[in-house]
């Protein structure tokens, strides 16, 4: 499946963004003052630096990808195939050009190029500018892809305990939200004179960003959707009817067959069943609760 690339995809580069900033701090001394850092640790740092720019911006960009296109087959049903469409259009406009527009500039800030990590070198634009720019342009993206499904929730025809179910995963993105404006106000603590000093906290926060999203991109999908159904299950309110197990005159069918039908249309539309569905069977009758049974 695509979004399923595309996650591994923004997982390798996640994890290609920890090991630089591991790096970053090992020989390029982030964290310290850079008037106490020899030459060859600043441009260790500002190499890293730059290397963790070029991962963040992809690694979201991925994610946000992945979502659109999982957002498309969500809910489709419930927008109209022809608004969902256009909508899916203008979002993946807007996360492409925040990807092209951010590697352009992270390769054309600097003349010539290893000016970027090479103090004195060559002339370059200024540093923190790039990473609000960019930063409130991920903001933007983030609102609207996240936010937009939390309204089309309404319209689906779905049960209350696939509602919260829905509700939640969507909280998640929220929550992405939230650390990605944190991480903004950070960044325009960078002082430019002193990167390696003050941009701690908008390295602390960029990985907490990083990591979110893809807690968030995994539940997205159909397992994490049927882990917090069951924790909702248990703790909020009982699963829907599409949950129960199957029957039929002059004797019980299988439990797993009909659950595997019902749960198999649940996933292609996320819009409550029919309590009538043909499971092959003559007469189907679903029992809510699987304790009553």
């Amino acid at each position: 499946m695509i979004t399923d690339a595309l996650v591994f995809g923004a997982t390798f580069f996640v994890l290609l963004n920890s090991a630089v900033r591991v790096v970053s701090i090992l020989l390029g001394g982030i964290g310290w003052d850079i008037d106490r850092l020899s030459l060859d640790q600043v441009e260790w740092a500002l190499k890293a630096l730059f290397i963790e720019e070029l991962a963040w911006t992809t690694s979201l960009c991925l994610l946000k990808f992945a979502l659109i296109i999982l957002y498309g087959r969500i809910f489709v049903c419930g927008t109209g195939k022809r608004k969902a469409l256009v909508i899916q259009i203008i979002a993946f406009v807007a996360v492409g050009g925040l990807l092209i527009g951010s590697i352009t500039y992270y390769f054309t800030e600097c003349k010539p190029l290893p000016a970027a990590w090479t103090p004195n070198l060559g002339h370059c634009a200024k540093q923190r500018a790039g990473w609000l720019g960019t930063g409130i342009a991920n903001l933007i993206t983030d609102v609207f892809i996240f936010s937009v499904p939390i309204v089309w929730v309404a319209d689906l025809q779905l049960s209350l305990h696939n509602k919260i179910t829905v509700g939640i995963q969507l909280f998640m993105g929220v929550i992405v939200t939230i650390i990605s404006f944190i991480r903004i106000f950070f960044v325009l603590k960078v002082h430019p004179t002193n990167v390696t000093g003050s941009v701690v906290r908008a390295d602390i926060f960029s990985c907490i960003e990083l990591n979110m999203a893809i807690v968030f991109a995994s539940v997205s999908g159909i397992a994490g959707r049927e882990a917090i159904s069951s924790f909702v299950h248990r703790f909020i309110v009982p699963k829907s009817v599409t949950y129960g197990y199957a029957y039929r005159s002059g004797g019980r069918t299988s439990p797993g067959t009909g659950l595997r039908d019902l749960r198999a249309g649940d996933r292609k539309s996320w819009q409550k069943l029919d309590a009538k569905v043909n499971v092959k069977t003559d007469i189907v009758t679903t029992i809510e609760d699987v304790n009553h049974v």
